[in-house]
């Protein structure tokens, strides 16, 4: 995107800019405006028509603020934090780890060793050139408080923890079969060190997270991956190759059947929302990269005018996240295989009744009752009994044909407004001959079908263009209309924010009824009859740039 201003683009065209501006504005947080809110729509029903076509997939919409408990088992609570370095002089807030990161230095992700390797490099910082600090920890997630007393609750620092808790609802709704997969979008809320540069690193920032279920004996989607389309990959050993991700996967750079599979999907995504694929590679975590619950993480990056950034996350969460629940919750989030039969032995534990009865003859009602309900403790006449010590356990043998097992997980999660950050980086681009922006994205994600502009706002022409304009909207199209500056001017402001049509009333409009369609990348302009135009446009002949 050279020679463009991309958030100064985005502010003064109402795509997106600073929260809370009038009032001097808080880093990390962004609003969408007209044109931005339209096509962040446009490109999440893309993602979900995407994942969706496929099969064996449905969607959750889930809760932003979150139960501690979900926390501290996903291990979130404990373990979701950065290493953080303050100026002794200003105060600026900077991560450690990529203080010494732009040193060309591979990190180690320790606060003793950031400390030393920040004294033994010299780091200063970077905006006074002060003494920095020490290393400390964030924590990243944002809390919420309840009434005195109560456990706080937490903003989600992402949106799979939903997804999880509720994988036997899943389950049932797939009639207990593996693989399916669950998609959800939604907003995560982190306490990041140093948000910046606009979309890039958010406080409150929108994702689009699949997480999808397999049998550990067949990790294996249902369909192949993708075979078309070939990028770079860069594995953590540092080699490089052209593939497709069904060649990734063949050749053993990518261990996963299914991870392979929603890189070719991601893949198809990042094509159908103007994405230059050119620009796109997938880079393998290195070992001290890998988040805690991942064995084996790709990233797909981008490669923009901040250099490569990450825009989607595939992990190989194995069965960390449901064992942790089942764990935590002492709930059933087991899948089932069929086996063959076979004679086995079941322990089960049940109510002890004739001691109860002996022990208290007058609450042994209420005791079992409580037990009943799952209760472990009840107070009697003042006293805390431990109703576990009335559980005895029994041996059984019964004869099975299905046994339990914890799914694994593949997750993919798409940082949504990193993904809007590089369509627009790879499709402004300044006319040679003119000098001005144009926004060259899929008509598909256009923030409107059309713009109606009168050639001038009088004579009748203002009329018969707010008539069209009108007859339109009737028609489920999402359309503009403007009359103001001149046309040259309208033309150029609705190229900027990627509308691909102008539709122009002139005089001539009035004598034979029909406008002027103009072409946003071609600039080629064509006349056709006002009865014409919903045809014209319900074809959307976007055809690339």
């Amino acid at each position: 995107m050279k020679g463009v201003d991309q958030e100064e683009i985005a502010r003064r065209r109402g795509i997106y800019f600073q929260g809370f501006g009038i009032y001097g504005g808080l880093s990390g947080l962004f609003d969408f405006g007209p044109y931005g809110s339209r096509m962040k729509d446009k490109i999440v029903r893309t993602w979900k028509e995407t994942m969706l076509s496929e099969g064996n997939i449905a969607e959750f919409d889930g809760t932003t603020i979150t139960h501690t408990q979900v926390l501290k088992a996903s291990g979130h609570y404990d373990r979701f934090f950065d290493f953080s370095v303050e100026c002794k002089k200003c105060g600026t807030k900077y991560r450690a780890d990529d203080l010494v990161e732009k040193r060309g230095v591979k990190v180690t992700l320790d606060r003793d060793w950031l400390q030393s390797k920040i004294t033994e490099l010299g780091i200063k910082c970077e905006k006074c050139n002060g003494d920095l600090g020490e290393v400390k920890i964030q924590k990243l997630m944002f809390q919420v408080d309840q009434e005195e007393g109560s456990e706080p609750l937490f903003l989600r620092p992402e949106t799979a923890q939903g997804m999880f808790i509720n994988f036997k609802e899943y389950y049932r709704f797939f009639r207990e079969k593996l693989p399916f997969a669950i998609i959800t979008v939604g907003r995560g809320y982190r306490n990041e060190i140093s948000p910046r540069r606009a979309l890039y690193r958010l406080r409150e920032f929108n994702m689009m997270e699949c997480e999808s279920f397999f049998d550990p004996e067949n990790e294996t989607w249902v369909h192949d991956p993708e075979d078309s389309i070939a990028v770079t990959f860069l594995t953590n050993e540092g080699k490089e190759m052209k593939a497709t991700p069904k060649d990734a996967y063949e050749k053993g750079i990518v261990k996963s059947h299914p991870m392979a599979y929603f890189m070719g999907l991601a893949l198809r995504f990042y094509s159908a929302v103007g994405i230059d694929i050119g620009r796109i590679r997938f880079r393998q975590h290195r070992k001290e990269e890998l988040s805690h619950y991942s064995s084996e993480t790709w990233d797909a990056e981008s490669l923009t005018d901040l250099g490569w950034i990450e825009i989607t996350g595939i992990a190989h969460r194995g069965t960390f996240d449901l064992t942790n629940h089942i764990k935590a919750s002492g709930k059933d989030l087991y899948a089932q295989r069929v086996i063959p039969r076979k004679e086995v032995i079941e322990k089960k534990k049940e109510i002890d009744y004739q001691t109860i009865k002996a022990e208290f003859p007058k609450q042994s009602s209420k005791i079992i009752a409580a037990m009943k309900d799952g209760a472990s403790s009840l107070s009697i006449e003042g006293k805390n009994i431990d109703l576990r010590r009335f559980l005895v356990e029994k041996e059984e043998k019964v004869v099975v044909d299905r046994e339990n097992f914890i799914p694994v997980v593949i997750e993919p999660a798409f940082g949504l407004d990193r993904i809007i950050y590089t369509i627009l980086d790879h499709n402004l681009s300044v006319r040679e001959d003119s000098g001005y922006v144009c926004l060259k994205i899929p008509y598909s994600i256009s923030p409107y079908d059309a713009a109606i502009l009168p050639l001038m706002a009088k004579d009748g022409l203002d009329v018969k263009a707010n008539s069209i304009f009108e007859n339109l909207l009737k028609q489920k199209f999402s359309v503009l209309y403007d009359d103001s500056g001149s046309i040259g001017k309208r033309y150029s402001r609705y190229d900027e924010v990627g509308i691909l049509y102008c539709i122009t009333v002139d005089y001539d409009t009035l004598k034979n009824g029909d406008v002027t369609i103009r072409h946003r990348d071609t600039r080629v302009q064509i006349r056709i009859k006002i009865d014409e135009i919903p045809d014209y446009l319900g074809r959307n002949p976007w055809n690339g740039k």
